[in-house]
């Protein structure tokens, strides 16, 4: 009970910590402010974790983890449809934007990038998750799949990086016309 207590502060602390850079930048930060905006003093921060570093990968791991479930939590409530998904998607992605972009920010980082990238490595667990869970649902294997997957990541990557819904738009539709095919070659 003690450790699920304990996992309960640091992710409120997480949750906190991911907010406040996403809405104050990574260069605009500085642990006073952080400590402020976490409502705990700097020797608690430091109780808690090993330092700034520390807190700003392990708040993006947690951005990250909690952006991917809710991109995922809207695809598996609009598979059923996915003409409306495609359409609804980058709306979607615009709920995230800004969290993606410091997500992006903090990987590209020389200063952050590897560390983060080795924490996030702890998340391809729940992305093969997703893939078997859309696997299923869609009919086929994660073979069939992943690239679609793949390519709907990169289409969001452009679309984050640099801000251009027509051309994101002729890109969700040729890969809602990708995937609606793909789908009726395995149902068959």
């Amino acid at each position: 009970m003690r450790e699920q207590v304990i996992r309960n502060i640091q992710e409120e602390f997480l949750g906190t910590a991911f907010r406040y850079l996403v809405d104050s930048g990574l260069e605009n930060t500085s642990i006073r402010d952080l400590c402020k905006a976490m409502g705990i003093s700097s020797g608690s921060l430091y109780y808690w974790f090993d330092g700034k570093d520390d807190v700003y990968i392990n708040a993006v791991k947690y951005g990250l983890s909690k952006v991917t479930a809710s991109i995922f939590d809207f695809v598996f409530s609009h598979i059923g449809d996915l003409e409306n998904m495609f359409a609804l998607f980058l709306d979607e992605i615009d709920k995230h934007k800004q969290e993606m972009r410091l997500i992006f920010q903090m990987t590209a980082s020389p200063v952050y990038g590897d560390r983060i990238r080795e924490k996030a490595l702890e998340e391809q667990e729940n992305y093969k998750e997703y893939l078997a869970q859309l696997c299923e649902t869609l009919s086929g294997t994660p073979d069939d799949w992943a690239p679609v997957v793949f390519m709907i990541s990169s289409t969001i990557l452009d679309y984050v990086l640099w801000d251009d819904r027509a051309f994101s738009e002729t890109q969700m539709h040729f890969l809602y016309e990708m995937m609606k095919t793909k789908a009726q070659e395995l149902k068959k």
